[in-house]
């Protein structure tokens, strides 16, 4: 025999030694203590997991907020740098020019506190101080410097002491290119970080939680006690600092000394640095520590309580029920002709009477049931489907199966027939509602409930129920044929969630590619340079408001302009300062026309139009001057233009009523040869097409 085997006999034999008092008040303990402490088991955990991934989310987004902080200062210095870097003053590589715009630049950004340019040697030669350049002064040994050379591209240092001020802070590298984009020398800010500081400083989380910043070797350059520092600390090593400079975002619980700690990282790329946010688990977890240790204390004084109550009522139960049992004990014995007497009406009284009724009932059904007793036991005992009898959903069974104890996790049936059938659900009260619509219904099929196994296993089952009545319409006992369906409920549940995560990937990927649509339709319709419509989209505007015109038979306004001599300005001040001169007029036009109506956009080269819907002559020409005027407000000096010394321009207009078979091209026509006499006549001038009309 089997030590399990050995231990299963003996505990039978102490449970058959036990006095019927003694096993109720057992029963009733178990039955009282067990649920209360399974219940706390079963809802602790997820309560802890729960807490520990809300400090985690939190740390997380400290992280993501702080390195998203990084990104926008950097992005935007990097973005102002390019510009200078550009300016025709800084690559005139003249010092005394150089130093009025580093002058402004600093002056402008207060958190810049040092801009210098050197050549490409690394030489200091013009200061933002208005100070003589340093000589003693050179940048090639500074990394930031080798990586501006080797790449050609904008560089951010690590803290550095600044050698013109001797101050901490990162330096931001621009290169300073010809236009044949040789390396002229470089322009060099030095920016004081201390709302970043600030920032890191103010972050607290908890009482000794905090933030810090490593850079993309994982050193620690920032963090809430010391500020910026120079000789960094190695870093490196620690799980969440190497997660963040790989370029990932995310929360990790990782041991530092015999600490465990929560942390939240997030990468700044324009940096390449990383942000941590981090808590001690301790700390993190005291309330729950605490709410833990209080509920123990509730639990272990509910458990006493409910005890106490189960032993009284077992004490209470115990004179009826052994009355009972002598009763049943003769009853197997042969002797129909006992009989119980019904003291009161409780379930016990009706127990009795129950057993009175049954007493008769078998003395005149006791042939009948010996034939079929063989062959219904045979049927039940082994059959797959669990089948029971019970009086109350607060009673043991009357009966039950071999399967029945299988699906609920039991050796033997025995072991089943003294749990009430409320305890078997996963909420008792389900099994109490169960009986008592059973019992007003006298059927129910197939209805699907949650369960609990013997080791407190959820499973999903299928009961089918009837309730047999006495004579007097109460119940004498119900049926039931119960059914494990958890296979069958957990591949319909993994079969839901894969329709909606398909449907959800659908949805996602939809949306998407309408966005992506609708910024190339944007993009393409675009001047990529001036930022207002192209001739595409000037084409289909124009066909689509000469349409409306004709139907509605209104005036109809187009103005062509071009600037004038553009040719000789380009020749003269290069074609980065001709692209910056057709910004400006576009901004010119963008500012002029303010009906939602009208539409200005770049036509080809230096030539521009604007379509005036539903527009007489005189509203046209009113527009035109406008942006003449406007574009000649701007001053832009053009020493080569034969008209003045600033840039003007020309423009032709032409209004027309269109006529049902015309075509858009015949206003363009008219416009365009309005604004060849502008032209003719010494240009910075409004031509007006004539005769105005219908065409």
């Amino acid at each position: 025999m089997s030590v399990k085997a050995g231990v299963r006999l003996l505990m039978r034999k102490l449970w058959a030694g036990l006095s019927l008092r003694k096993k109720l008040s057992i029963a009733c303990v178990l039955m009282t203590v067990l649920p209360t402490i399974l219940t706390a088991a079963i809802t602790w955990q997820p309560y802890e997991r729960a807490m520990r991934q809300a400090v985690f989310e939190r740390n997380q987004n400290l992280a993501e907020q702080i390195a998203n902080d990084i990104d926008r200062m950097f992005i935007e210095k990097i973005k102002i740098l390019k510009i200078i870097a550009n300016n025709e003053e800084i690559k005139s590589m003249d010092a005394d020019r150089q130093s009025v715009v580093l002058k402004d630049i600093v002056a402008q950004n207060p958190e810049m506190q040092l801009a210098v340019v050197s050549d490409a040697a690394g030489q200091q030669i013009a200061r933002w101080d208005g100070k003589p350049a340093d000589k003693s002064i050179n940048y090639i040994d500074r990394k930031y410097y080798q990586t501006v050379v080797e790449t050609g591209a904008t560089a951010i240092s690590d803290v550095l002491m600044a050698k013109s001020t001797g101050k901490l802070g990162i330096v931001t590298a621009a290169p300073i290119k010809n236009d044949d984009q040789t390396l002229l020398g470089l322009l060099i800010v030095n920016i004081e970080l201390q709302k970043l500081i600030n920032r890191i400083a103010e972050t607290k989380i908890g009482n000794t939680g905090f933030a810090y910043v490593v850079n993309h070797e994982g050193k620690i350059i920032i963090d809430p006690q010391r500020g910026l520092i120079e000789n960094a600390t190695d870093g490196d090593y620690l799980e969440p600092a190497k997660a963040a400079i790989s370029g990932k975002t995310g929360w990790v619980e990782y041991e530092y000394g015999s600490q465990k700690r929560l942390a939240g990282y997030s990468y700044a790329p324009s940096a390449k640095w990383g942000v941590i946010a981090q808590q001690p688990l301790d700390e993190a977890m005291v309330n729950v520590h605490t709410t833990k240790k209080t509920g123990i204390l509730i639990l272990i004084f509910a458990a006493v309580v409910a005890a106490l109550i189960g032993l009284a009522i077992a004490g209470a139960l115990t004179k009826p029920i052994a009355e009972i049992s002598e009763a049943t004990n003769r009853l197997a014995a042969g002797d129909l002709t006992i009989s119980l007497e019904v003291a009161n009406q409780d379930e016990l009284g009706q127990l009795a009477a129950t057993f009175n009724n049954m007493t008769t009932q078998l003395a005149k059904r006791d042939e009948a049931l010996r034939e079929s007793e063989e062959k219904f036991r045979s049927l039940v005992d082994n059959i797959n489907i669990g089948i029971y009898r019970s009086t109350k959903a607060e009673d043991g069974f009357v009966q039950v199966n071999p399967a029945m104890a299988k699906i609920f996790g039991y050796d033997f049936a025995e072991e089943l027939m003294h749990i009430p059938m409320n305890c078997l659900y996963q909420n008792p009260a389900d099994g109490i509602a169960m009986f008592e619509a059973t019992r007003q219904s006298g059927f129910i099929k197939n209805k699907e409930v949650t369960m609990r196994k013997k080791d407190g296993m959820t499973i999903w089952c299928s009961i089918t129920t009837n309730v047999k009545y006495d004579e007097a319409g109460n119940v004498k006992w119900m049926d039931g044929v119960l059914e494990d369906i958890t296979e069958r409920k957990r591949a319909e549940e993994a079969l839901r969630q894969a329709h909606d995560n398909l449907e959800s990937q659908v949805k996602q990927r939809t949306q998407e590619l309408m966005i992506l649509n609708e910024e190339l339709h944007r993009i393409s319709l675009s001047d990529g340079l001036t930022g207002i419509a192209n001739r595409r989209y000037f084409d289909e505007f124009m066909e689509r408001e000469w349409q409306r015109a004709i139907r509605k038979k209104v005036s109809f306004a187009l103005i062509m302009l071009d600037i004038d001599f553009f040719k000789e300005y380009n020749d003269t001040y290069g074609h980065l300062a001709g692209d910056e001169c057709l910004k400006q007029i576009a901004n010119v036009l963008r500012n002029t026309t303010k009906r939602g109506v009208d539409l200005f956009a770049r036509y080809g080269g230096e030539e521009f139009a604007v379509v005036l819907p539903d527009t007489d002559r005189r509203g046209a020409v009113i527009v035109g001057e406008a942006v003449r005027a406007g574009v000649e407000k701007l001053a832009i000096k053009h020493k080569e233009s034969p008209v003045d010394r600033i840039v003007t321009v020309s423009l032709g207009i032409a209004v027309v009523v269109p006529a049902l078979d015309a075509l858009p091209l015949t206003i363009i026509a008219a416009a365009d040869q309005a604004l060849y006499q502008a032209k003719q006549e010494g240009r910075n001038r409004i031509k007006v097409a004539e005769p105005s009309g219908k065409i």
